[in-house]
């Protein structure tokens, strides 16, 4: 039994903060539902694609499905329903008096413009729990305003500690407000459904990307209301001395020497512990920080006559932080990914495996219960005769209408 079991949720978002939120909940156990329009989502057609022959920019075959939706799909059910008719707002209602959870990352307001704003869903079901992620949250200011990963970033001063002092600003090369929003959605989903058992009363959590993101900067923070001002300094750190990537002979390392104690560590593995008696390289994090030019090139002089695995093994012979800078397509192949079941493949909705695709797995593992995306993302309307006629007993007939009618 996996730990979501019978916690029903209704999968109303698009793009990426949302579905991998419910992505992560369909692996820990929760039956999601995706709601998509009887047309599909747009995303079934947005390229790269998937398919019995394989992955390509362009569809190889008929049956091709966008990358992102076998991603990021993986475990949930789809039913088609559309939103934009009353009756299919009406037959949504009903579905939310079976529900636990409904998740969205619409802008503010629109749900409400739907006719399906938290005080009616409370209305119909009290214990439903109500999870909306949005750029910048139901209240202040910027509520309305539309945004993407790259905006928060920029807005929560990310950017602005990202890159080089000579150079602009940049973003982190992941989508880490999106992704992190969607933590912070599970993390409020798992807190609000503990409190129900409580309470017997459902919840709305309110999650901005902005309020996310900024949360995220943490010691930049602390060194703000210490008083200094951040800067630029690439893969450098405004505290700690040796804190960087440095170049070997085929590759690059990244190495972190926080502590005097690993200092002086690295300082027996590069077979020079004396030089912590020199005041240039003494163990003591401000004067580490002040000389930190000449440590650097200490450390990359000794790199630079090593390969990748020679460095790294003893580096971490000697309890130095350290690791290999690795591209995506190494990290795919890791052994240790590998074997805990990071890098997996993607599977078509009805063509099984798709040759050369890969994604990323469960993070979360548990001793006692099982927890995986372990299903393939499903089929448009896969679900519609199960999910209708289990949760609303509606028959062939009805659902045939309904379609009919482009309700579902």
């Amino acid at each position: 039994m996996k730990p979501l079991d019978g916690v029903v949720v209704l999968d109303l978002t698009r793009f990426l903060a949302g579905p991998y939120c419910t992505l992560l909940l369909a692996g820990l156990g929760a039956e999601v539902i995706r709601v998509e329009p009887p047309g599909g989502d747009a995303y079934r057609e947005r390229p790269p694609f998937g398919g019995p022959k394989g992955t390509s920019l362009t569809r190889q075959t008929d049956d091709d499905v966008g990358m992102t939706v076998l991603s990021r799909w993986r475990g949930k059910k789809s039913i088609t329903l559309n939103l934009r008719s009353p009756a299919g707002i009406e037959l949504f209602r009903k579905l939310v008096a079976h529900t636990d959870v409904v998740v969205e990352n619409f802008l503010p307001g629109t749900l409400e413009k739907m006719g399906l704003a938290h005080r009616v869903l409370d209305g119909i079901n009290p214990r439903v729990i109500l999870c909306s992620i949005s750029g910048f949250g139901q209240t202040g200011p910027y509520r309305e305003w539309r945004a993407f990963d790259p905006i928060v970033q920029a807005m929560s001063g990310v950017s602005s500690v990202t890159g080089y002092p000579d150079k602009p600003p940049v973003r982190c090369g992941a989508a880490i407000s999106d992704t992190s929003a969607s933590l912070y959605g599970v993390i409020g989903v798992l807190s609000a459904l503990r409190a129900r058992e409580r309470s017997g009363r459902g919840e709305w959590v309110d999650v901005s990307m902005l309020d996310g993101t900024f949360f995220l900067l943490a010691e930049v923070l602390e060194y703000v209301s210490g008083g200094v001002n951040p800067e630029r300094r690439g893969n450098g750190h405004q505290g700690s001395v040796p804190f960087n990537v440095y170049r070997a002979r085929d590759g690059w390392v990244s190495l972190c020497a926080v502590t005097s104690g690993e200092w002086l560590h690295l300082l027996e593995a590069f077979g020079r512990p004396e030089l912590a008696n020199e005041p240039r390289f003494h163990p003591s994090p401000g004067s580490r920080h002040a000389h930190r030019e000449e440590i650097d090139a200490l450390v990359q002089d000794w790199v630079g006559q090593r390969t990748v695995d020679e460095a790294i093994e003893t580096l971490q012979e000697h309890h130095v932080p350290a690791g290999p800078v690795r591209d995506l397509r190494e990290v795919f192949d890791d052994a240790h990914m590998r074997e805990r079941r990071m890098v997996v493949g993607l599977e078509h909705p009805t063509h099984g495996p798709v040759p050369g695709a890969l994604a990323a797995g469960m993070p979360i593992k548990f001793l006692n219960h099982p927890a995986a995306f372990d299903a393939p993302a499903p089929a448009l309307g896969a679900h519609n005769a199960d999910v209708y006629g289990r949760m609303l007993g509606l028959g062939p007939a009805e659902l045939e209408k309904l379609a009919a009618d482009g309700v579902i």
